[in-house]
């Protein structure tokens, strides 16, 4: 490239180029629907959901995208993710100059932080986050399908990708979290190291009241999300109702958040473990009450050899992540 890109706030007229773009980074295997709907993307885009930056060529055509995109009015801690650099563009520092861009839209925003999954077949993405500060918080095993193809890159045919999770604090925040003993020591290291005051407390506490969640299944990466909102004293009967709702769909993984802000998170992750769910991520101030930790419950075969970590720090939680989904693999043998 003759002249540097102009990074710039996605406007509704560029939506069709944005369309376009990702059509020549990922064919039409993108996994997420909404990249390829105009509709869908303005509504998304007006309705404050979705705040997305682009890089555009000197001759006007889009070669990158990134974008904060929000679950809901109560999420505090969006989700860094959409990124797309055109395939002939790479090597001329495109993601990290929009990188550079969400964070000051961060900033504008007036942002706890936000996270980001970084695929692991390369490194790349996770040194641009780490450029910025962020630090590993869990990996999602298998989390997208083999169909996904992104152009110029090492793809693995038959394996689904795993995803490096990193989370990049934007201002201080304290609170009390609620888990259990034997994951204290990670979840204090990972808080020492994004500079987040948090005070483990693990109390035999259930729930009180009725469980309150959300299911949301996505057929064409083989996964569903449970969303728990509030854990009740029914918590495991209303559990144990939605995974046997859940158990026709021939998914590849169930991940559940756990609003770990709830004195009763301790006891129910303890009872989780019991059924085969492991630690996937923790997500710091996800929402207005606090943070969430993502669980993983894993229905495939995955192949840690294929996750690449960019640095010591993503191999030890990617070590650690493994060993409890292998602890997990060899009790359901029994």
């Amino acid at each position: 490239m003759d002249n540097p890109p102009d990074i710039q706030i996605l406007k509704a007229d560029d939506i069709p180029h944005l369309i376009d773009c990702v059509r020549c980074c990922y064919g039409d295997s993108y996994p997420n629907s909404l990249m390829y709907d105009p509709e869908q993307l303005r509504e998304t885009i007006e309705s404050g959901l979705m705040h997305s930056i682009i890089a555009r060529h000197q001759d006007g055509h889009i070669i990158g995208h990134c974008a904060l995109t929000f679950d809901g009015a109560d999420n505090t801690s969006p989700e860094a993710g959409k990124m797309i650099v055109d395939p002939d563009y790479r090597g001329h520092h495109i993601a990290e100059l929009m990188a550079k861009k969400r964070i000051e839209l961060a900033n504008e925003l007036n942002l706890v932080g936000f996270w980001t999954e970084c695929v692991t077949n390369h490194p790349y993405s996770q040194h641009e986050m780490i450029t910025f500060g962020a630090k590993e918080t869990g990996v999602l095993l298998g989390a997208s399908p083999s169909t996904i193809h992104m152009q110029g890159l090492e793809n693995f045919s038959d394996t689904r990708m795993s995803l490096l999770t990193l989370y990049l604090p934007l201002r201080e925040t304290s609170q009390h979290i609620y888990i259990p003993p034997h994951h204290a020591k990670l979840v204090r290291n990972i808080a020492s190291k994004v500079n987040l005051e948090r005070t483990i407390l693990h109390p035999v506490v259930d729930g009180i009241g009725k469980t309150q969640s959300l299911t949301e299944i996505n057929q064409s990466i083989q996964t569903a999300h449970l969303k728990v909102q509030h854990i009740g004293a029914d918590f495991m009967p209303s559990l144990n109702q939605e995974l046997e709702n859940l158990s026709h769909q021939n998914l590849a993984s169930i991940y559940l958040d756990l609003p770990i802000n709830q004195e009763s998170a301790a006891q129910a992750h303890i009872e989780l473990e019991k059924m085969g769910f492991v630690w996937g991520s923790w997500i710091p101030s996800y929402s207005v009450n606090g943070d969430i930790l993502r669980l993983q419950k894993i229905n495939q075969t995955i192949n840690p050899s294929e996750i690449v970590c960019a640095r010591p720090e993503g191999e030890s939680i990617k070590a650690y992540v493994v060993s409890e989904w292998q602890k997990a693999s060899q009790k359901a043998k029994r």
